[in-house]
């Protein structure tokens, strides 16, 4: 059996090989919700702990090419509300499916439904699309009308 020899031109070579691979293994992450650390993941519009993955949203900030993680579907929608890139059609935004635990939904296609006790207190949990009664654009609506509302006056 014959030893292969590899010369230092050989070798710096392959290192470069090697090195050019693992830069490209590197490029942009794709678009995704991301696991959420129940417990240690903060939301980015109001900094508490997300404790609640049925009530969470995320949406893909490109600028930083990652996803940003929420504690409440509102909390989600006052955060694009307040950067103005809600309305944007290319903005990447998921909710948690509350009826199946650990599934992510396209927020525009999804289903709404009021009345849960949220950790902001939006008010709003998301299912499948149809399988609750609200659409997206009433949800946002809702959501966007009780972040306006003022706190009452002392009499």
């Amino acid at each position: 059996m014959t030893q292969m020899r590899l010369s230092r031109r050989g070798f710096n070579r392959l290192l470069g090989g090697a090195s050019l691979a693992a830069l490209a293994a590197c490029g942009k992450p794709e678009p995704a919700p991301k696991t959420i650390k129940l417990g240690r993941d903060v939301c980015e519009h109001c900094n508490m702990i997300v404790s609640e993955l049925r009530f969470a949203a995320q949406n893909w900030d490109a600028k930083r090419g990652r996803a940003r993680v929420f504690d409440d579907i509102g909390c989600a929608v006052s955060f694009a509300t307040l950067d103005g890139s809600l309305d944007d059609p290319a903005l990447l935004f998921w909710v948690a499916d509350a009826t199946h635990g650990g599934v992510w939904l396209d927020a525009r296609k999804a289903s709404y439904k009021g009345g849960f006790q949220t950790p902001m207190g939006h008010g709003y949990a998301a299912a499948p699309a149809g399988e609750w009664p609200v659409d997206y654009a009433a949800m946002v609506a809702a959501v966007r009308k009780k972040a306006l509302c003022q706190p009452a006056q002392p009499t």
